[in-house]
């Protein structure tokens, strides 16, 4: 049988795995060695040396899941002797190879040069193995296969160069369930000839990581399926004149209303996680159920690439999942997959280029829409960096990524501890840790401001974790402890040792130069030469450090946690918001304070003048901040100004009064904000702002919500007071506004005090979630509700509708299912109940004590209608799937009835009894097979 010949293939692979995973290209080059022999003997105990084994047993075991189906169906007509000197011919290729090629050991490692390479390698294998044509196929269509494998599993695997084997060890459920995950989401394979089938592979393959800042890890993130990990945020609408989108609106549930998004967020708010997440959900058919979103091809562009260099051509589109799939690609390849509407450009980072180049991106964008207008585009920018409607002509929905509600900021906290390894050693209590987090996050607002970031969220998460629940009160201090444990204290607590002795304040000194010549030249990386270079010039003011540049660089690379090598020969900070931290850090130190001034309106210093603010000396800060309110400047730059400088008033712990008060006198001055655009700065001010929003009047439409808007990301007590003189607001924009916000208060509180008058949507209300029926009992117009619950499976109850007496109409779509019995009294008139998934069919039967219904409609299967004839005045019936042909005649228990929708009628031929039915004025069939038959039937 073939099994054992496929087991032995397993195990080459994953030895295969496990030297490039190692990094030991003299481990690779030995083809007796065994990385997993290796392994072991770094392992301190008996116990360890059995869990080395055991752990790689286990990945053998998840490989194997994966590759056995495919054996026993792909070639399952080639005789059995064929099948298994095809297998063990790659077992053996595998076996020989001596993986020293450095691209092997590179970062855009991909599964086809694998593939390609061993191919090379070994051309003569298949004639060795006296394989025939068609087992030579089958041969190359495992090999393909099998370097897919050994491509997610070295790559899935965590780095071992700065983390002991023992703590490896000890998240082996971790890493297991990790490798399963990757695995099993490889899209569907082709043959090594199948281009499309490859590059889906390498695009999950490349981008399905997701960085989690957390504790004791190495290099600061640990990789994470952005499936495990990512959590989709809520989106709004840039206008009001834009697509009415609902309270709780994901990105995917915006996708379908446009082929065409700019999608704004702020720093830290996951717009490029965002990116690769549509990237990984196209490419693996997860938006197949999306309209217009399914089966694309994801090309991801990010621009911060090309902040120097030429924008780049549809063919150059393949470079961020590494050069050997561009170098491989058929001619034209891109340009089919755009032209024929298959294709999604992702472009990440308008403000990641120098601003005097922004036209040219503009001018780029517009020419690949002309060029290819049925491809998909979805392009990310900070909300300041262009303004409205920027690519509104071009028929862009523009939307902005809105802060995580408090439901989001739990979900996340409570993946952020599950993600994190249980530690036996270190005596935590990963439960006691997340309540503690959750109780400290309850008392104080400041942190709940910081939470609402998914950046900063973690970053809190794993200072709470490190520091013994100790946590800072705001974005300075925020970024100052954790710049302190990625670049010291982790190495301190964990005993790593290193050759190169860098004092923390040098560290800072050398990452600040770095950043601070970046943001000089307007770029967002850097060559490696000229990060060398800069090094270079640092250390001459800095004193002997014996070890060198090219060393300093590779450990602030590998030790520091802040800087990372993207691709090959270029170099970044890890997130933008270090680099500016950074940057205004080394501004203050030279006091670059007219520098800093003549550049605040410029959307790549915005934050680092904001920041600076809060390195600043007093003497600093009173110059800075006075300089920027005297500076010249056309009317609509000063407003940015003044804006900038209430910003700041988060970042200043000591300001005097004259100052203070002249920033407030400006401040005031700009309210009620006009439109959008404004809206991100007024909230980085702070909670004053909403109490100037108190005495604000709004003069259109637009600039009432974008006061709601603003109250509502601020919050706060004083954000209630400004959002309850809009609580009667008929204007139905504004409306949509209010009720998106709601998710940011506490939800009794908020109905109570500012939705308690709202006629709501024409007395309509959506809801997605249990949790969102808190405080409808306060809602006294509402009389419509529609409760999709499909992410609730265990609710499954409708009692609430008793405290909601003006409701007369409600859907109710509950995976937990339909507690009937609980409207039996209630003022509901009009039911429509849908998600009722066939062949479970739903009983009617309880709703005779529901008296005042007199409309009913069901999506699925029902049963049990005839027990409501003569008990219930029904005027509107729509059922499907109900068999007629001998219960047409209890419809004359509806005497009153007007409306009839039979849907799925597979046993109705004769309309006839209908007739007595005199009040009948609508009839409506579908799914009908006897539909051309009754016809006839319809002369009454």
């Amino acid at each position: 049988m073939w099994e054992s010949s496929a087991i032995a293939l397993v195990s080459a692979v994953v030895k295969s795995a496990a030297k490039l995973w190692l990094g030991d290209r003299a481990v690779a080059a030995d083809v007796s060695a065994s990385a997993i022999d290796i392994l072991q003997k770094k392992a301190l105990s008996l116990n360890d040396k059995r869990k080395t084994k055991l752990l790689f047993a286990n990945i053998e075991d998840r490989v194997a899941a994966q590759l056995l189906p495919l054996l026993e169906i792909e070639f399952r007509n080639l005789p059995e002797n064929e099948q298994l000197a095809a297998i063990d011919c790659v077992r053996l290729t595998f076996e020989r190879a001596r993986l020293t090629n450095d691209d092997l050991f590179a970062a855009d490692l991909d599964a086809g040069f694998l593939y390609r390479h061993l191919v090379h390698k070994f051309p003569e294998a298949p004639d060795q193995q006296f394989l025939s044509d068609t087992a030579e196929q089958f041969y190359h269509r495992v090999l393909h296969e099998c370097c897919a494998y050994v491509v997610q599993v070295t790559s899935t695997l965590p780095g071992l160069q700065n983390e002991a084997l023992p703590t490896l060890l000890r998240r082996e459920t971790e890493i297991l369930a990790a490798v399963q995950k990757v695995l099993a989401n490889l899209p569907p394979s082709g043959s090594p000839a199948d281009f499309a089938a490859e590059y889906r592979r390498q695009v999950v393959a490349t981008m399905d990581r997701m960085a989690l800042y957390g504790a004791r890890l190495t290099r600061a993130t640990r990789l994470y399926p952005l499936s495990v990990a990512y959590l989709s945020l809520s989106v709004t609408a840039e206008s009001a004149g834009s697509i009415a989108l609902r309270s709780a609106d994901r990105i995917e549930q915006v996708l379908p209303h446009s082929n065409r998004i700019l999608l704004r967020g702020e720093a830290g708010s996951g717009k490029t996680t965002l990116l690769q997440w549509i990237a990984v959900a196209t490419a693996t058919g997860q938006l197949d159920t999306t309209v217009n979103w399914s089966r694309l091809t994801p090309f991801l562009v990010r621009l911060r690439r090309y902040s120097e260099d030429s924008l780049p051509t549809p063919s150059k589109f393949l470079g961020e999942v590494g050069r050997h799939m561009a170098d491989e690609m058929p001619k034209g390849w891109v340009h089919e997959q755009l032209r024929e509407g298959r294709g999604v450009v992702l472009i990440d980072g308008i403000d990641e280029v120098p601003e005097q180049r922004r036209a040219d991106v503009h001018e780029w964008l517009l020419q690949l829409v002309e060029t290819f207008p049925r491809a998909h585009y979805v392009v990310t920018t900070r909300p300041a960096a262009v303004p409205p409607a920027w690519l509104g002509s071009e028929g862009f929905l523009e939307v902005s990524l809105q802060p995580m509600t408090p439901a989001d900021v739990r979900t996340f906290v409570e993946r952020w501890h599950n993600a994190m390894p249980a530690d036996p050693e270190a005596l935590i209590d990963l439960d006691e840790r997340q309540r503690s987090l959750f109780t400290a996050l309850g008392k104080r607002a400041a942190l709940r401001r910081l939470a609402e970031n998914p950046l900063l969220c973690a970053l809190l998460c794993a200072l709470h974790h490190e520091s013994q629940g100790h946590l800072p009160e705001n974005r300075m201090e925020l970024y100052e402890v954790a710049l302190k444990m990625l670049l010291d204290s982790r190495d301190v607590e964990r005993k790593v040792k290193d050759e190169i002795k860098l004092a923390y304040a040098k560290k800072i000194s050398l990452l600040s130069h770095i950043a601070y010549w970046l943001v000089r030249n307007g770029h967002s990386d850097a060559s490696y030469g000229d990060v060398l270079r800069i090094i270079d010039s640092k250390l001459n003011s800095m004193g002997e450090i014996p070890e060198g540049t090219q060393a300093v660089y590779r450990h602030l690379l590998d030790r520091g946690g802040v800087l990372r090598e993207p691709v090959p020969d270029r170099v970044d900070f890890i997130h933008r918001t270090f680099q500016e931290y950074l940057a205004a850090s080394a501004a203050i130190a030279a006091d670059d304070t007219g520098l800093l001034v003549t550049r605040a309106h410029l959307d790549e210093w915005r934050e680092v003048f904001l920041l600076a603010v809060g390195h600043a000396n007093v003497g600093q800060r009173e110059r800075l901040l006075s300089s920027l309110l005297s500076r010249v400047a056309d009317p609509r730059t000063r407003a940015k100004l003044d804006l900038l400088a209430a910003a700041c008033l988060e970042t200043s712990p000591e300001l005097s009064k004259d100052i203070r008060t002249e920033i407030q006198r400006r401040t005031s001055a700009l309210l009620p904000p006009q439109d959008f655009a404004s809206v991100s700065l007024l909230v980085s001010a702070g909670e004053y702002v909403t109490e100037l929003l108190t005495h604000s009047v709004p003069r259109t439409t637009t600039s009432a919500c974008a006061m709601v808007r603003t109250a509502s990301l601020i919050g706060g007590p004083s954000a209630l007071e400004a959002l309850s003189q809009f609580g009667g607001s008929d204007d139905a924009p504004v409306v949509h506004e209010l009720i998106k916000g709601w998710a940011r208060f506490d939800r009794e509180q908020y109905a109570r005090e500012v939705l308690a008058r709202s006629p709501l949507l024409n007395g309509h209300l959506d809801i997605t979630s249990p949790d969102q029926l808190v405080g409808l009992e306060h809602l006294e117009r509402l009389t419509s509700l529609s409760c999709v619950f499909e992410h609730s499976r265990s609710h499954g109850r409708l009692d609430f509708v008793w405290k909601l007496r003006g409701l007369r109409r409600l859907s109710v779509k509950d995976h937990g299912g339909y507690d009937l019995p609980s409207l039996g009294g209630t003022t509901v008139t009009d039911l429509m109940l849908t998600g009722i998934v066939p062949p479970e069919p739903l009983d009617l039967s309880p709703l005779t004590e529901a008296k005042c219904l007199r409309s009913l409609r069901a999506s699925g299967p029902t049963d049990g209608w005839s027990a409501l004839a003569g008990v219930l005045q029904l005027e509107s019936i729509s059922l499907n799937w109900v068999l007629w042909r001998s219960r047409l005649r209890k419809l004359g228990g509806f005497p009153g009835l007007r409306e009839l929708g039979l849907g799925h009628v597979h046993d109705l031929v004769d309309l006839e009894p209908l007739s007595f039915l005199t009040r009948l004025s609508s009839l409506t069939l579908s799914e009908c097979d006897a539909l051309e038959n009754l016809r006839a039937c319809l002369t009454w």
